[in-house]
């Protein structure tokens, strides 16, 4: 492995390319499918097991039934960019106004984590009531 990468680095050099030559193992890119949703957000199924999923995980103590405002923001009535919601969902976030949100990532597959996005993005046009 090492000398693929030193042959390579050398020919990348020698030929005049700057190819950037990652061996780390701590470098690689991220799955797809924790880049992209491996289905359609607005689909009815996926947002019903979305919502299947949020209330089990997040209801209650944290963004309350539906969404709603509780100890964490409201969710209903925003507008939110699909991996923006995927990566606060997969990392948390640990410092917020009314405390830190858990990393799901580990206890999530990707695969659930785009369906809870999926039930979020569809609270973007229900009104807070």
């Amino acid at each position: 492995m090492r000398a693929l990468v030193i042959t390579a680095t050398a020919a990348a050099v020698l030929s005049g390319l700057m190819v950037p030559v990652v061996c780390a193992q701590g470098m690689r890119q991220p799955p797809s499918s924790t880049r992209e949703p491996p289905f359609a957000l607005d689909d009815p199924t996926v947002v019903a097991d979305g919502a299947k999923r949020f209330s089990a995980s997040c209801t209650g103590y944290c963004h309350g039934s539906e969404g709603r405002v509780s100890r964490a923001p409201k969710l209903r009535g925003n507008t939110y960019d699909p991996a923006f919601l995927y990566s606060r969902i997969a990392d948390g976030y640990p410092i917020g106004p009314k405390g830190p949100m858990p990393a799901f990532k580990t206890m999530l597959s990707p695969e659930v984590i785009w369906k809870i996005v999926a039930y979020v993005m569809s609270l973007s046009s229900a009104p807070d009531q």
